[in-house]
């Protein structure tokens, strides 16, 4: 307990605010939901220009219903309302997208890949909409299902 108080006065000294945890850890197996799981090369961390990581991208596929999800979910500014958003493109055509000011993460609609090549991109900006954190895979992969 004494540690968390030091630690709470050092970031109010500083003028940092100390953004609460959620209720539950956000993973993308949560955020996608029941039955995805990552995937092989389905990670990326969202990395501003200068090299900060603000959050990590995840490539998710559910084997049975053959769909994919990606989950976009921020390390930086966590509670914050900031723009986050995550895109999933299939090759072939379907595309899958969310962008909004959100607290924790973003997350594309599910959809059918099952042996379809895909691409995916993960994004989130700093409270003031000046820095960008971006992560994700801009070639083709995951086509074997």
């Amino acid at each position: 307990m004494f540690t968390r108080t030091v630690v709470a006065a050092v970031l109010a000294a500083a003028g940092v605010a100390a953004a609460p945890a959620p209720a539950y850890a956000e993973t993308p197996e949560r955020v996608c939901g029941k039955g995805f799981k990552r995937v092989q090369d389905g990670h990326r961390a969202m990395r501003t220009r200068a090299g900060a990581v603000f959050g990590h991208v995840y490539l998710m596929y559910d084997k049975r219903s053959g769909k994919n999800c990606v989950a976009a979910i921020k390390t930086a500014y966590r509670g914050q309302r900031t723009v986050t958003g995550a895109i999933l493109v299939v090759k072939g055509g379907a595309r899958s997208a969310d962008a909004g000011r959100y607290r924790y993460y973003a997350e594309t609609g599910h959809l059918s890949g099952a042996w379809k090549c895909v691409r995916y991109e993960g994004w989130t900006k700093d409270p003031s909409g000046a820095v960008t954190a971006r992560g994700g895979r801009k070639a083709w992969g995951n086509c074997r299902g």
